[in-house]
């Protein structure tokens, strides 16, 4: 499978791991709520309709562990898998940006992955439709910036597909997300230019999941942004997990997610070392995809990785 090339950019807030402008996403209204402009298909299932047997591994044609362990965690998302047994995909997208034989970053290539796949179906895709992509791993995320002075609140909205987790102070993916809702304070350099008081002030940033994906996948920081050295520490993460407290809607329905794959990197660097994943199949049973070698595991094994990449469902 290829990708479509792309400039590499890094925001200082890495948590929205696409670009914006390829994704289309339904409007915000005056009251922060979300319009119906835009339709979700019916044809998004999120379960298994049928057992299917187990798939084949994948073989490593030279350094392509990561491309096969993203592979095989997008191939076992039950919304996505059943799409393309539909054939209801797009048969084509181009590749440039990764080089055979060289080992790549196993979340820049689902990034990069995922937004080949989003401008391949944005041709066939109504104007009041979201594309697959949109409706199996879009989400929404609120940022309020709030006046320390007049108290005046100001509200973007930024589309996301996966969510980045700082975890150098984090010893479990609770605290992580816990962490990325906390808000921060703009004072000094850093001060806000408040529209009521027309002046610079200092003010508190904080982000919130405005709408939940039907899919989350999660990617902790692992790697500096500099030295690429991997942050090789334990961090916790539950089979089950409730995003409702990191909602921009404090009261409301737990919004709880399964674990059904986990993508894992052993090494020290990001571009040495071996990936491998863990996907849970149709059946219900977890398996190790290592490669060409696929073998049975458990839910106990599984929460015991060194994980990098995490995918939940509803």
């Amino acid at each position: 499978m290829a990708v479509t090339d792309r400039a590499s950019e890094k925001s200082d807030h890495e948590s929205v791991g696409f670009n914006p402008s390829s994704f289309t996403y339904q409007d915000v209204g005056m009251d922060n709520s979300i319009s119906s402009s835009r339709t979700e298909d019916n044809r998004l299932t999120l379960k298994w309709p049928q057992v299917h047997p187990i798939g084949a591994g994948l073989h490593n044609m030279g350094n392509t562990c990561f491309l096969n362990s993203a592979l095989q965690c997008l191939t076992y998302t039950p919304p996505l898998a059943n799409y393309m047994l539909a054939r209801m995909h797009s048969k084509t997208f181009i590749a440039e940006h990764f080089n055979y034989g060289s080992q790549e970053d196993a979340h820049e290539f689902l990034h990069y992955t995922l937004e080949a796949m989003q401008r391949s179906c944005l041709p066939e895709t109504p104007m009041d439709r979201q594309t697959i992509i949109d409706q199996v791993f879009g989400g929404c995320l609120r940022s309020r910036v709030k006046c320390s002075n007049c108290k005046a609140v100001s509200d973007t909205f930024e589309p996301f597909l996966d969510l980045a987790l700082d975890i150098t102070e984090a010893s479990s993916v609770s605290k992580a997300l816990k962490h990325f809702v906390k808000s921060e304070k703009l004072g000094g350099e850093n001060s806000y230019k408040c529209s009521k008081c027309n002046t610079m002030v200092t003010a508190k940033k904080g982000f919130k999941i405005h709408r939940s994906p039907n899919v989350l996948t999660l990617s902790l920081k692992r790697f500096t942004n500099f030295s690429n050295r991997k942050i090789t520490k334990d961090v916790k993460y539950p089979e089950f997990l409730d995003l409702q407290r990191y909602m921009s809607q404090s009261e409301g329905e737990p919004q709880i997610y399964r674990l059904y794959a986990v993508l894992v990197h052993s090494g020290a660097h990001c571009h040495s070392g071996h990936y491998f994943c863990y996907t849970k199949a149709s059946d219900g049973q977890w398996y190790k995809m290592n490669d060409s070698t696929v073998s049975l595991s458990d839910i106990h094994t599984v929460l015991k990785e060194e994980a990098y990449l995490l995918f939940y469902i509803k």
